[in-house]
């Protein structure tokens, strides 16, 4: 855990007479006051509340350890920059704009900090919601170790033009200080940089600064106000997610991070891209209507389908050499490990690899087969992946889950197929419907994870179910019904949530 200014250390073994066991090590620059055992007696004679009080401490101290979530929102970020001819102040004056909508922002610089000590810096923290250190490449070294030993997070500012290896190495200082990258493109992202600046300065997070905007979803992502939206499988039905996003943004809602699995990790994909609504419904509509991404059959050894028109779609719309840290907005997918039984998460690597595992439907497409792994579809372990986004992030979490409650059903009752020529003439006359082999294949893969999709809700703060049981898993056909279906079902259920609008 991390001890706070004005908070004590070591009161466990006060109580118990043990000896300590535990380490502290100091995060920023700090003032100790030490209190020897003799004296703590004394004050505990004089004023006996005194012991109830450091009891209180320990017990309150060893529930936040239980509880306490992954993640702490931090008050003090060092803005870092990593190399000559870099915008920082104007950077910092955008970011406190940006971060003032949510409270009080001190911008503390080299000469602002002249003549102050560990505790007055503390003092000049404490009534702000969010201090912000500035250390520019060329300000005094003696500032810089200063500003990276009193940050909770490190904000490292570069310029994707330059090469990492003129990055400025920065020590570490705990598992606690968090570091992420704040990467600046001069127009379009710069594929690669990300990964290597990433790789250089080890951080757990980049995030790419092109307009203003862009500072607007960083300030969010620092204060833990970020939303993240994930985007379930279900086939066909998946098309109501481009009428939910396209309601959500309609009602103000800025999506900062988003996930997915299947054909959700497809759409979930488009809004990473930036793609508009009117952008997303046309390639959507040229993926899967003008031309079935998966009827180019084969002898079934290992799928009833080659695979090869999905994976070119998905490469043609996505990009076949676009990574996953080149998308302006953090994205994953999950697909299904069946070397390991473990759900694989792509956060790095070629985009259309990892969307082309998440959609590969068991029996229906082929696997892809990457270093030795299987991977098939997400929707086999983690259909609605909202465990994945929580992890990642504070803010609030939408899930949107079209898997649909009666996927598939039938209007007969038989153990065996009737002959040839009987189920031909009952197709062609409509009667005696029966779920085809591709949509079997489907609910099959996505059965098993109703139970983790179900204990996954507790991630979210909302869970969108637009009605789309009337639409087969694998008709393309009812696209647009799709995508009204999912916008007017979002428009009503944020009418009758107020506080939305608040």
């Amino acid at each position: 855990g991390v001890i706070e200014a004005g908070e004590t250390v070591g009161e466990m073994a006060l109580l118990s007479g043990q000896p300590r066991v535990g380490t502290v090590r100091a995060l920023r620059d700090s003032e100790l006051v030490r209190l020897s055992r003799e004296a703590f007696d004394r004050l505990a004679h004089h004023h006996p509340k005194a012991t109830l009080h450091v009891a209180r401490l320990a017990v309150q101290r060893l529930e936040s350890a239980m509880h306490e979530p992954d993640g702490r929102t931090p008050r003090s970020i060092a803005l870092i920059g990593l190399h000559p001819d870099l915008p920082l102040r104007r950077l910092a004056d955008d970011l406190l704009h940006s971060l003032e909508r949510f409270g009080p922002v001190r911008l503390i610089d080299q000469s602002q900090a002249a003549g102050l000590n560990a505790g007055e810096l503390s003092a000049l923290e404490s009534d702000q919601r969010v201090a912000l250190y500035l250390a520019d490449y060329d300000d005094d070294a003696n500032w810089r170790q200063r500003c990276l030993r009193q940050a909770d997070r490190l904000l490292l500012l570069a310029d994707a033009e330059y090469a990492p290896e003129q990055a400025l190495a920065i020590p570490r200082r705990g598992r606690i200080q968090s570091r992420w990258l704040l990467l600046r493109h001069r127009g379009a992202i710069r594929p690669g940089a990300a990964l290597a600046w990433s790789a250089a300065c080890q951080t757990e997070h980049h995030h790419h600064w092109r307009q203003h905007e862009d500072l607007q979803r960083l300030a969010r992502e620092l204060v833990g106000q970020a939303a993240g939206i994930v985007l379930s499988g279900g086939g066909a039905r998946g098309f109501a997610h481009i009428g939910v996003i396209r309601a959500l943004r309609e009602a103000g809602l800025q999506i900062d991070r988003v996930g997915g699995t299947s054909i959700g990790a497809l759409m979930a994909a488009g809004v990473a891209l930036e793609w508009s609504d009117e952008e997303q419904v046309e390639r959507m509509r040229r993926a899967f209507v003008a031309t079935n991404p998966v009827n180019d059959y084969t002898l079934p050894l290992i799928a009833l389908v080659r695979g090869r028109k999905a994976s070119r779609m998905i490469a043609h719309h996505y990009g076949q050499q676009l990574d996953i840290e080149d998308l302006p907005l953090p994205f994953y997918c999950v697909s299904s490990n069946l070397t390991s039984g473990q759900v694989m998460i792509h956060q790095q690597g070629r985009l259309w690899r990892a969307l082309r595992a998440s959609v590969a439907i068991p029996g229906l497409l082929p696997p892809v087969f990457e270093q030795g792994q299987v991977l098939v579809d997400g929707g086999v372990i983690n259909n609605l992946p909202l465990d994945v986004m929580r992890q990642q992030m504070r803010g609030p979490v939408i899930g949107v889950d079209i898997a649909g409650e009666h996927a598939i059903s039938a209007a007969v009752d038989e153990t065996e197929s009737p002959a040839l020529p009987r189920l031909l003439r009952q197709h062609y006359l409509q009667r005696g419907r029966r779920p085809g082999i591709a949509a079997i294949l489907l609910r099959a893969g996505m059965v098993n994870s109703a139970a983790t999709a179900a204990a996954n809700l507790a991630a979210s703060d909302l869970v969108l179910r637009p009605p789309v049981n009337e639409i087969d898993l694998l008709d393309w056909r009812h696209f647009d019904r799709a995508i009204e279906i999912g916008y007017r079902y979002t428009q009503e259920r944020l009418r009758a949530l107020p506080a939305w609008h608040g």
